[in-house]
Order: structure tokens, then C-alpha cells, then sequence
């Protein structure tokens, strides 16, 4: 085997680079599982003869960790998946830009491969405005999983209003009072993801005008309804307050186990949708629908916010930069897309791009994938969160619903903590 034989500055020829010694390619990640990541490179490796993917495969805490210090440090890497939203701006520096890497090496540009509007958040996350990530796809907070079976046992339908979802908690609570009508941890930052969707129903943008210091306050009034919405939604009995000890695992288990109707998450549990990803999960779960969350205020419309996920970037110490790009490439809007698509982690960005048959076992699942998919990909505002300041917006909804303290009381002093300067939306 031989030396990648090279100097293609065109994508056609590129694509006819012989690799005639091993040539490896160091991969870092945190996603997709091994098993998937396997599929890929083993499908990558095939297309290039020659070519050799070693894979640094980590957990998420783990790789915030560990990968900004090896790049840093010029420890072998040639293709890094890169964490939104704040990882980007941290590791820019270490890193190349896209676009003309692309230009050079890509069999088009990247904006004619990625969507556009992914582009543009990938872009936005950099102080300097420059394109260092192909993003996968996008994904989105709050939505709603539901036990198909379980709702036809009850004869139950998705609600999808306040007085709805009223309706359906207590028709599971009398028929079947050994089930918990909705599981979903009561985490602060997950409470804080709740009051920011309903906040989007009450009023699109509302978390963009916050985020990118365009007007928006904590104490404007679409945000004042939903935290109360959320608060109220708890003192009316609409979600238990049992659900305020459950941790993230935990809330899953119940669900995936047939112990409640339904689940509340992020869309990046939409591989519950999936029955070959159920399969190799071993999640006994016969079928599964989805919504987005049901519209908790009056007048309000579905809404929720998304963003990028999992951006892949080619690092400064790359030995093999028209490499990277093809294999990135290849897993961001090539034939690797398929192998990580029905994980339904995120609504992929590569353009053009459909799912596989075979994902869905009924066509209700196929709907409903389709539903949160147009939330996710028409959202409300963009889910760039500022982690250390919802923490402490879930903690002022947690103290309301535990003590009944005023929401306008709680949202002024959000207001006042934003302006504070103690947290990285200060940044």
C-alpha cells in the first residue's frame, strides 16, 4: 500500500486519488455510538482504498475535556467533531476554515452541500464570523413522545392544547392510575427548556431577542406568560410534581419500560421514533408518536427553538487536510449521512437529503417525525443556550412551583441576573 499520491487542487481530481502506502486518518468524537461510527468508516474506507480511520471515540463530558486540550497541544487529529455552542468560539483558533477547504477539496462548495441557514448558525458561533463546522444536522427542545399503544388502549389522542392536555392527564389518572401521564425530569435546566418553548408559543423570537441583545427582557411579556404557564401547569395537576425528583435517566427508563403514556425531552430523543434504532437499543417499545410540546397559553401557536448539533471541523495540525474534507464530507452530506440518520438525533443538514425507508413502523410515526422535523427546521428562536443562566432560570421556576413565589418577582430578578454580568452571555 502506498503514500497518498496527491496534489489535486481540483475536486474531480481528488476524487481520483490513489493512496497507494496507509494513510490514517485520526478521527476525535463523542457521536454518534461506536457501532454507527463503525458502519461509517468501514463504508468510508471501502470508497478509499488505502485509507485508514482511527477513531477517538469519547462521552460528552469527557470530550469537552479532552479535546480542546489535545488540539492545543498538536496531538494527531485530522477530523474533530466539534460541540455547540460555545466549544466553537474556545477552539476556533486551533482550527481551519471551511469554505475554502472546500473550495480546494470538496466535490462542491460547502454551501451547496449543507443548508444554509445551518451554515449561518455554524457561522454565528464564531467571534469572527468565519465557517470553522460542517454541522450534522439540527435539533430542538421541548417535544413530546408518546406510547402509541398505550394511547390506543386508552382511546387517547395527542393534546395538543392546555385544556387538552388537561383532559388527557386525567383520563390516564382514572383508567389507569398506575401509569404516570407524562415523564420528564424536573432538572432545572430541562424546566428552563419547557418555559422557553411556551415562551416561542406566546411569542415567536422571544429567546433571540434575549440572546443577541436585540431588546428582548426576562420580564417581557411572552416570557412572564410562560413561566407562569409552566408554574401553573403544576399547581393545576397537568404535571406532577413527582416529576420534579427524576432525574434524565431515570424519566426515560419510565417511559421506555411502559410506565407512562408519554415522555417530554429534547428532539434528539427522536430515535425513539425509529424502530431499527428501538431495536438495537433494546427499547421494548412496540410503536412511538410525537409532537411538538401542546400549546400551554392563550392564543399561542406550536413553536419550539433549534440549533446545530455536532459540527465537524478540520483541526490546524491536520496531516491530510483534502482528506478531512472528503471524510468530512462523506458524514456530513455524503453517503455516511444514512448511517447515522435513523438515530434521528438531529433532522440532518445535508441538502437534499431523505430518510431511508424502513424507519418507521407505522405511518402515524412517519407523520410525526415530520412534524417535529418542520418545527426544528422553522423554529421560534435558536436553542443557543447560555447553560450557567438556565440553571438558574430552571432554579427560579423550581423555587416558584415549590413556594408560590410571584412570577413577575421571579422574572425581574432573571432580568436583573442577565444584566448582571455573572454569567457567559456576558461574554
Amino acid at each position: 500500500m502506498k503514500r497518498l499520491i496527491l496534489a489535486c487542487a481540483t475536486s474531480a481530481l481528488m476524487s481520483t486519488a490513489a493512496y497507494a502506502d496507509d494513510v490514517t486518518l485520526e478521527l476525535w468524537t463523542w457521536y454518534p455510538s461506536e457501532t454507527v461510527l463503525t458502519k461509517i468508516i468501514d463504508a468510508f474506507e471501502d470508497e478509499n482504498p488505502g485509507v485508514n480511520v482511527n477513531l477517538n471515540l469519547f462521552e460528552s463530558g469527557a470530550y469537552q475535556d479532552r479535546m480542546p486540550l489535545a488540539l492545543a497541544s498538536g496531538d494527531p487529529m485530522d477530523v474533530v467533531a466539534v460541540q455547540t455552542s460555545t466549544m466553537v468560539n474556545l477552539v476556533k483558533d486551533g482550527l481551519q476554515p471551511l469554505a475554502p477547504l472546500f473550495d480546494e477539496h470538496g466535490s462542491a462548495s460547502i454551501d451547496s452541500l449543507i443548508s444554509p441557514s445551518a451554515l449561518t448558525q455554524a457561522q454565528s458561533l464564531a467571534s469572527d464570523d468565519d465557517l470553522y463546522i460542517a454541522p450534522l444536522g439540527v435539533l430542538g427542545s421541548a417535544a413530546v413522545y408518546y406510547n402509541a399503544d398505550l394511547l390506543e388502549e386508552l382511546s387517547l389522542t395527542i393534546p395538543r392544547t392546555r385544556d387538552e392536555l388537561a383532559t388527557f392527564v386525567a383520563s390516564v389518572t382514572e383508567q389507569r392510575p398506575d401509569l404516570l401521564p407524562i415523564s420528564f425530569t424536573g432538572a432545572n435546566w430541562f424546566l428552563d427548556e419547557i418555559a422557553l418553548t411556551v415562551a416561542e408559543q406566546a411569542g415567536t423570537g422571544f429567546f433571540n431577542s434575549v440572546r443577541y441583545n436585540t431588546g428582548g427582557r426576562w420580564d417581557d411579556p411572552a416570557y412572564v406568560a410562560a413561566f407562569d404557564a409552566v408554574v401553573s401547569a403544576y399547581s393545576d395537576g397537568l404535571f406532577s410534581k413527582d416529576t420534579l425528583d427524576l432525574d434524565y435517566g431515570r424519566s426515560a427508563e419510565l417511559f421506555q419500560q411502559g410506565q407512562a403514556v408519554a415522555f417530554m425531552q429534547g428532539t434528539w430523543e427522536s430515535g425513539l421514533l425509529s424502530e431499527p434504532h428501538r431495536t438495537s437499543n433494546t427499547i421494548p417499545l412496540n410503536n412511538v408518536v410525537a409532537s411538538g410540546l401542546p400549546v400551554l397559553v392563550e392564543g399561542g401557536s406550536p413553536s419550539i427553538r433549534s440549533f446545530i448539533e455536532v459540527g465537524l471541523a478540520v483541526p490546524e495540525q491536520a496531516k491530510n487536510p483534502e482528506l478531512s474534507v472528503k471524510f468530512i464530507e462523506f458524514m456530513a452530506a455524503g453517503g455516511g449521512v444514512e448511517a447515522w440518520s435513523d438515530t434521528l438525533f438531529v433532522v440532518p443538514a445535508a441538502v437534499g437529503f431523505e430518510l431511508a425507508d424502513g424507519i418507521f413502523n407505522s405511518e402515524a410515526a412517519e407523520a410525526s417525525y415530520d412534524e417535529i422535523a418542520n418545527l426544528l427546521l422553522n423554529p421560534g428562536s435558536d436553542r443557543n443556550n447560555v447553560s450557567d443562566f438556565s440553571a438558574a432560570a430552571g432554579d427560579a421556576l423550581i423555587s416558584a412551583i415549590l413556594n408560590g413565589d410571584s412570577t413577575a418577582e421571579k422574572t425581574a430578578h432573571l432580568q436583573s441576573e442577565w444584566e448582571s454580568g455573572r454569567y457567559s452571555n456576558s461574554e
